[in-house]
């Protein structure tokens, strides 16, 4: 069984060169460089809007079925949910020679769409070529938030990496470009910036990635478990900020999962998690953090993925042991943080995504918490 760890160590940041103490503006760009096998990086970008809009942004540095090609292959997706709950979506493939992307900075230009920015402010930009598109600004109401390094190390050799720098709370303004029209929309959204040198689904069985907005408490987290080569691994991340946007807690490798409740997935064929709850104790705060879906925002499956009738990939990801399924949700969560005798909890909204990658197997700890 080969080891999973946080490059948390002394060593570890003066090696990759991170400052311990604060994030800074040159991590948010380029990182890294096409050559490098199964490079990948993607910013990305979600919000909810004040009238219940739903958007969400991703600019890509290479395909999935191209990431061990030593170029890029730039690729962005936009997705929005209207208020009555229609959906509309685009996807770009611009030429590499019309892309940039730049190291020290975030610039990430494909033709005409944008996503260029700083640790505090942010421009998105997507041109409506086929009739869906925005123009947002973003500005940060907390840091940027990176657990340790930032980097999450697979196997002996530290080979294969996972990375994760993450902006949890920003007041967005814009328009978005939709039905026809031009919406003026005002929310609350979120991004971050990941980049590594592995293909998720050949290191990791499934992850629980979101974000939340529960009064004057942000809270970020992305709890992942490893699959079996890793011994299902459970790798958790975990951050809440305050009003100021400072970090109040910090659980990385210091929580557990308990699914709550379990909900079949006719499109996935595979139970779910319906509502789950995640228990952090560290420097003498105990955190539970319960998550319950409300909608459905995006449903993907191999079908929808890799195409109904790709027969030969459909033999090949059954050899793998791989059935890889997708669900993007839109929930509440409810955020309680013990400390000696004081009690504090709050609730809100939150979008969060739930991306399974490995067929089920009872030691990877889709079960319900007995």
């Amino acid at each position: 069984m080969e080891k999973v760890r946080f490059l948390n160590r002394p060593e570890d940041f003066e090696r990759l060169g991170i400052n311990p103490k604060v994030v800074e503006p040159w991590e948010h760009g380029r990182r890294r460089d096409a050559e490098i096998p199964l490079a990948m990086e993607n910013w990305y970008f979600d919000s909810i809007m004040d009238d219940g809009t739903k958007a969400v942004v991703v600019f890509m540095t290479k395909t999935g079925d191209k990431r061990h090609l030593p170029v890029d292959s730039p690729n962005l997706r936009i997705q929005l949910t209207a208020p009555d709950g229609r959906h509309f979506d685009d996807a770009f493939y611009p030429p590499v020679e019309e892309c940039e992307t730049r190291k020290g900075e975030c610039y990430v230009k494909y033709g005409p769409h944008s996503f260029i920015g700083d640790l505090t402010d942010c421009d998105i930009s997507v041109s409506p070529v086929n009739g869906i598109g925005c123009e947002l600004h973003l500005h940060g109401l907390t840091k940027p938030f990176r657990p340790g390094t930032g980097y999450i190390a697979f196997g002996d050799d530290e080979a294969k990496e996972y990375t994760w720098l993450t902006f949890p709370r920003c007041e967005v303004t814009g328009t978005l470009i939709y039905d026809g029209k031009a919406h003026e929309v005002h929310g609350t959204g979120y991004h971050d910036h990941q980049f590594h040198n592995s293909d998720s689904m050949s290191i990791i069985h499934h992850w629980f990635w979101g974000r939340g907005s529960l009064g004057d408490y942000t809270t970020a987290i992305f709890d992942i478990v490893a699959n079996e080569k890793y011994g299902f691994k459970h790798i958790p991340v975990f951050c809440v900020m305050d009003k100021t946007g400072e970090v109040i807690f910090d659980g990385t490798e210091h929580g557990e999962c308990k699914i709550k409740e379990l909900y079949w997935s006719e499109p996935a064929k595979k139970y779910f998690p319906k509502v789950v709850e995640f228990v952090y104790e560290n420097n003498g705060k105990k955190v539970n953090y319960t998550v319950e879906w409300q909608q459905e925002i995006e449903v993907r499956t191999p079908e929808n993925i890799y195409g109904k009738d790709n027969a030969e990939l459909a033999a090949k990801l059954d050899k793998m042991g791989l059935d890889p399924s997708y669900i993007r949700y839109r929930g509440t969560a409810e955020l309680v943080i013990a400390e000696e005798d004081h009690v504090m909890k709050t609730s809100g909204d939150t979008i969060f995504e739930f991306a399974y990658f490995g067929k089920y197997d009872k030691r990877a700890q889709i079960e319900l918490d007995s």
